[in-house]
């Protein structure tokens, strides 16, 4: 199982783990960390190397936002050595992680959610418009 990592700005990932959980049932190695608003850089990468530390295998790390605090953290506590980091965080994203964690790795495991991210995402109007059949 790969372990996931989620690292946000504020409390926004601990929401969506609840969520998921609500949904799929309790979680193991997973752990989800918020950037306090106040921490600096160096505290919050020491939180997560503990938390990658207590992790049994390599990690995917969760991300919000490409290229911000908790995405540079996760790469520069050895996140891409070790796992791999993947920005743009939502619940459909996270479900599909939870889903697939038992089959691939960290990296393999990205992979497939950049691929099935697009999917995530649904126009009202484009969907209603499709016969019922073909939804």
């Amino acid at each position: 199982m790969t372990p996931i990592l989620i690292l946000t700005h504020g409390d926004f990932g601990s929401a969506l783990l609840k969520a998921a959980e609500a949904m799929l049932g309790p979680q193991a190695q997973i752990q989800a960390l918020a950037l306090g608003l106040d921490e600096t850089r160096e505290d919050f990468g020491a939180r997560t190397a503990k938390a990658m530390a207590a992790f049994e295998a390599a990690p995917l790390a969760l991300v919000d936002i490409a290229c911000g605090t908790p995405w540079n953290v996760a790469v520069m506590e050895g996140c891409t050595q070790k796992g791999d980091v993947l920005a743009g965080l939502s619940l459909p994203l996270l479900m599909e992680a939870l889903t697939l964690r038992d089959t691939l790795g960290p990296t393999d495991l990205a992979i497939e959610l950049k691929k099935r991210a697009a999917d995530g995402l649904q126009r009202a109007g484009e969907l209603l418009a499709q016969p019922r059949e073909d939804r």
